[in-house]
């Protein structure tokens, strides 16, 4: 089992978090990077947010294209699923 390594960090006074040198060093974290931030119990779990390569866009793509192709589903039936998306978010946001 790998050893954990730790080190204190504190909250400053804009809620800002500073990830020790050593960790973002290993990891690579550079500036205006973005992490999603997931609450488990009484725990908080950072987890780096990075865009698609181009190679997993085009899969994406190419899946998204064969399930259209076997579902007979046209660009319509998109922009149809689009507006609906799109409406029952603005229902739900307004809400709160």
């Amino acid at each position: 089992m790998a050893e954990i390594e730790f080190e204190v960090t504190r909250i400053g006074e804009r809620g800002q978090i500073v990830i020790p040198l050593l960790f973002r060093n290993r990891m690579k974290i550079d500036k205006g990077e973005k992490f999603l931030i997931i609450e488990q119990g009484d725990n908080l779990i950072l987890k780096r947010l990075k865009a698609p390569s181009r190679e997993e866009i085009e899969s994406m793509l190419k899946k998204t294209r064969e399930h259209a192709k076997r579902n007979n589903l046209n660009e319509k039936d998109l922009e149809d699923a689009l507006k609906k998306a799109r409406a029952n978010k603005n229902e739900s946001s307004s809400r709160y």
